[in-house]
């Protein structure tokens, strides 16, 4: 006992010692050389322009929350009124002194942003739709620099990322952000708000960002294709990828070697297929192999109508030479030899099989043709494309239209999804209509995140983007012709950097697990209370939410405090969905619908037993099953629904808001 006494003791000596010391730093800042040079925090949903340009709202305190497992980002800047040298940037442990408890050391990480130059913007926006019109330089990776020199009269930012453990205690922990030169240091409080959920390791929306290895020896000095240093920064790739929450890699079908034996049998050698694909399914966290790809467009190239299989080298086993055979000859032995393939490794369910990309309606016939012909001879392979017409959804399986022709279109996809067919969109940046969310440099940074709120609001359960290292000769200098839209990574000797558009992703994909979450919570308690309650509908309180942000898909918010506070609607819903008195509404209309005045809403939902709820002053019956019905009627002067729910263990209020005309 004593020994414990003196345990508990040295502890609570270390704590006061690091609350002491975190204060006696901050106050110390005003007798510091700190004229050199300022410190405030920003919303990291907003980018920070070297030269000041629209500086976003300021303050004395980084703010940052999220949910156990979840990865979250933080932004703060440094406006020098001199040179500063050296610049460096040190973190205190993280206590939350409720809880008794700190965050990990290395679950917190820190990077100067770096910017890019861009000479134009990008096209088929309007001059109001970009952050700024160029040419500009602007904030887009994380640099790898632990050390670096910030010029007079520069705004620096400083990106922080967050990986908040699945065992951190629930609480508010307190850390401070120091900025240390050799002309003066300057430190800024950080606090982190951990709330009582855990983000689910299984990743729910399917998520592919088309690679290619083709850089290697230029970026990364790896000169031998299938060497052990190639597969090892193959394995880097994926790492970045599912730290960014996706969960689909791509492994083309031409890496399968073909060749014929002498008896005119052909022989299919799928050791590089599999090499490839083990990479990122050791990961633990891939869940879909895209492949395929055998066709390719005929005379007039996407634009013609011609849809035609590829050539294929085939190695003639008798006489040792390369031969090129057409596509009719090799595909009828081919495709059953993928599917039985990949029956036998047990990844067939979890293949996704392209056709040819990008088909438009000039060219939909072919493209039926060929899908046909694929589903023909390997019939239990899904298959999957960009699509840029509505005609085919017959014979996909797996839709992806470009964002702009889901928005234009949505009611036939929408029909698509009650026939069976999976929705999924994709994004090509300077090629999609105006208004709408996009990846380029110089289209709002925020973008990158609502993009995925968007895949909740329109049901789509897939995202797909083609450009994770597309790169440019010298894409920290030149973005080429899809302004940075072909990559979300920087290519270094060891590997990549993030940029902010990569991390903001990964953000949005979290954001929708919450939505997620808590349609499941909907889910069960529909599923536990029978056919009375079939009226339930799951899915219909996170839209709410969500629409809070997301009025459709070109009318969305772009202020960082509406994201915020949305999203912590969400959080405050799951963790009050257990706590007595425990309830549930449902309106019709949905919460934010325009109603007439004198109309009137309905109003449904259940409660646990020896509630007492009251709507707008009126109290309604609760059936032995807990089934409330009511009907309220609104005017110019009412426009909300108030629930108050009580019983002998507490009280809760929930609001609904509508638009009275």
């Amino acid at each position: 006992m004593k020994r414990l006494n003196m345990v508990i003791m040295k502890k609570s000596t270390i704590v006061f010692a690091v609350t002491i010391a975190m204060v006696i730093e901050l106050f110390s800042q005003s007798y510091s050389q700190n004229a050199s040079f300022s410190l405030h925090a920003v919303s990291d949903l907003k980018r920070v322009f070297e030269d000041g340009y629209k500086l976003p709202p300021i303050s004395d305190t980084i703010k940052i929350f999220g949910i156990r497992g979840e990865i979250i980002s933080g932004q703060c800047v440094v406006n020098a009124m001199t040179n500063l040298s050296d610049v460096t940037i040190e973190l205190s442990p993280f206590r939350n002194k409720e809880a008794g408890a700190f965050l990990p050391s290395n679950s917190i990480e820190w990077n100067f942003v770096g910017s890019i130059p861009l000479s134009i913007n990008a096209p088929n926006q309007p001059e109001y739709a970009v952050v700024r019109k160029a040419p500009a330089m602007y904030p887009d990776y994380l640099k790898a620099e632990r050390q670096l020199n910030i010029s007079k009269g520069t705004y620096q930012s400083i990106w922080l990322t967050l990986n908040i453990p699945e065992n951190a205690a629930a609480g508010t922990y307190d850390g401070i952000v120091t900025v240390i030169s050799t002309q003066g240091k300057r430190s800024i409080p950080l606090q982190v708000m951990v709330y009582p959920l855990t983000m689910p390791e299984k990743r729910s929306l399917k998520v592919t960002e088309w690679y290619t290895t083709g850089s290697f020896e230029r970026f990364h000095g790896i000169n031998e294709r299938y060497s052990e240093d190639w597969f090892a920064m193959l394995r880097k790739y994926a790492d970045n990828m599912i730290a960014h929450r996706q969960n689909v890699f791509q492994v083309p079908a031409s890496v399968i070697e073909i060749s014929k034996s002498p008896t005119g049998i052909f022989e299919f050698d799928f050791i590089r297929f599999d090499q490839i694909s083990e990479v990122f399914w050791e990961t633990g966290k891939m869940d879909f192999l895209e492949t395929g790809e055998l066709f390719r467009f005929g005379e007039g190239g996407w634009s013609g109508s011609e849809i035609n299989p590829q050539d294929f080298n085939v190695k003639n086993l008798k006489t040792g030479e390369q031969i090129t055979m057409p596509g009719y000859e090799v595909l009828p032995h081919l495709l059953p030899a993928i599917e039985n393939h990949l029956r036998q490794k047990g990844w067939l369910d979890k293949t996704i099989f392209h056709i040819k990309d990008e088909p438009s309606l000039h060219n939909a016939l072919a493209w039926k043709e060929a899908s046909r012909y694929v589903h023909r001879y390997a019939p239990d392979i899904q298959r999957i494309d960009a699509i840029e017409t509505t005609y085919l959804l017959e014979d996909v399986d797996v839709a992806v239209p470009k964002l702009d022709a889901l928005a234009s279109w949505y009611d036939a996809y929408e029909k698509g999804l009650e026939n069976g067919v999976e929705l999924w969109y994709y994004t090509v940046g300077i090629y999609q209509g105006s208004l709408l969310p996009n990846k380029t440099i110089d289209m709002p940074l925020m973008d990158n995140r609502i993009l995925h709120w968007l895949n909740y609001k329109y049901d789509a359960t897939g995202f797909l983007h083609w450009g994770w290292n597309h790169w440019t000769e010298d894409p920290f200098h030149e973005v080429g012709m899809h302004l940075g839209d072909g990559w979300h990574v920087y290519p270094t000797k060891d590997g990549v950097l993030n940029s902010l558009r990569w991390e903001q992703m990964r953000n949005g994909i979290q954001d929708y697990e919450h939505f997620l979450l808590l349609e499941k919570k909907v889910s069960a308690l529909k599923d536990s209370l029978g056919a009375r309650f079939s009226w339930i509908d799951p899915e219909q309180r996170s839209k709410e939410i969500n629409s809070h942000v997301i009025k459709d898909f070109v009318e969305y918010s772009d202020d960082p405090e509406v994201f915020y506070k949305t999203k912590k609607e969400v959080i405050k819903e799951l963790i009050g969905f257990d706590v007595s008195p425990r309830i549930y509404i449902q309106t019709n209309p949905a919460e934010g619908s325009i109603i007439t005045s004198r109309s009137s809403v309905e109003v449904f939902g259940w409660t646990e037993s020896g509630s007492t709820i009251v709507v707008n002053g009126q109290t309604l019956s609760v059936s032995e099953q807990g089934l409330i019905l009511g009907k309220i009627s609104m005017s110019n002067n009412l426009s909300d629904i108030t629930v108050q729910a009580s019983n002998n263990k507490g009280s809760k209020e929930i609001v609904r808001k509508f638009v009275v005309k």
